[in-house]
């Protein structure tokens, strides 16, 4: 997959607002909330997934995309699991 620089703006987006949490993974519901499905956004979801997929499959310090303090691996794990809860979330566009 291609990490462009449409799918790393998209992805500074997901990171922005878990940047200062303690555990990622609790913002998730905030993320998806505030971000993906937020009225200003207007990026369709299946662009947010491709973002994901593409930054996850390269080599990219994702981590690196914003400044702050969680590790690569918090990182990934966090857009993972971001990813996954939208791809259970059917019921919204």
């Amino acid at each position: 997959m291609n990490f462009d620089l449409k799918a790393a703006a998209i992805l500074r987006k997901l990171i922005y607002p878990i940047q200062f949490q303690a555990d990622p993974l609790d913002g998730i519901d905030r993320v998806i909330t505030q971000v993906v499905f937020a009225d200003h956004t207007r990026v369709p979801r299946s662009d947010v997934i491709a973002a994901i997929d593409a930054g996850l499959a390269s080599d990219a310090q994702l981590s690196g995309l914003i400044p702050q303090s969680h590790s690569e691996a918090v990182i990934r794990s966090f857009l993972s699991a971001l990813r996954m809860h939208l791809e259970a979330d059917s019921t919204r566009s």
